[in-house]
């Protein structure tokens, strides 16, 4: 049998059986990881998986004489911990145990998006960067090279200490700076405010959302805008630290309690 896991927002294998139980051995595979066979047709948590292979009973052993221990056991969607089928509930494909009940009907009535986050790596989220940096590069040029033409004629060095001409090029170029300052935050501050991403995040199938999972204000997404110009100042280690931390946040995701995922549906 073939096996595959997900790791770094990337499928890893084929893996035979003794290859695959080596990788569970030495932790490459752990409870969490996501995995698939041929069996399989969606991934699963190996944790999920594993208790479903011990629950297989033996070859002599009639079904309804199955002790209690092979009873087929799944995970509660909500917090995570594993209980006997009968003890579930199914509510629009998520399984949930008594104690989460309440809280999850709550979320369903609040329309708050149910199933889990699958966040964007580092990796992913810096190609959404590089295209949104293109777009914005070739917007700001299309400005600053129509007016560089107006200002330009008038930059003659002899007469620059004339302050009627020093004028006349220094109030278009701060003009020039604050136009293309204000294109910028509000490119990010709209996109994310209204569609939950830029442009370049759409291009790669990424999303901004809350912690909660659900839509960013247009006031959180203009504090991010600036929180995302802290995490450059800081010799980039803002965006660095989504690299090491489980759900991939930067700094200005921790300062505005935000998380990037992958689009769902």
């Amino acid at each position: 049998m073939d096996w595959y896991y997900a790791a770094d927002g990337e499928t890893k294998g084929p893996f035979t059986d003794e290859e695959f139980d080596s990788l569970v051995s030495e932790g490459t595979v752990t409870p969490e990881t996501l995995v698939q066979n041929d069996d399989i047709n969606e991934w699963t948590a190996w944790e999920r998986v594993e208790a479903l292979k011990g629950a297989e009973l033996p070859d002599d052993q009639e079904p309804e004489e199955a002790p209690e221990e092979h009873r087929l056991k799944e995970i509660c969607t909500e917090c995570g911990n594993l209980f006997y089928q009968d003890e579930l509930v199914s509510f629009q494909g998520s399984l949930v145990c008594e104690t989460c009940k309440p809280a999850f009907l709550q979320k369903l009535r609040e329309g708050v998006q149910t199933t889990p986050m699958a966040y964007a790596g580092f990796w992913i989220r810096f190609g959404a960067k590089l295209i949104d940096y293109i777009i914005m590069t070739i917007v700001n040029y299309g400005i600053a090279i129509p007016l560089g033409w107006l200002i330009m004629p008038k930059m003659d060095p002899a007469g620059m200490s004339d302050p009627a001409a020093f004028k006349s090029v220094i109030i278009p170029s701060v003009i020039l700076s604050l136009l293309q300052w204000g294109i910028t935050v509000f490119y990010a501050t709209w996109f994310i405010g209204k569609f939950s991403a830029t442009p370049g995040k759409m291009a790669c199938g990424l999303q901004v959302v809350t912690a909660e999972n659900q839509k960013v204000s247009y006031l959180r997404a203009f504090a991010r805008f600036f929180g995302e110009m802290l995490s450059g100042m800081i010799l980039l280690i803002g965006y660095i630290m989504a690299g090491f931390d489980a759900e991939k946040r930067t700094l200005h995701d921790r300062i505005c309690a935000t998380r990037v995922i992958k689009k769902q549906g």
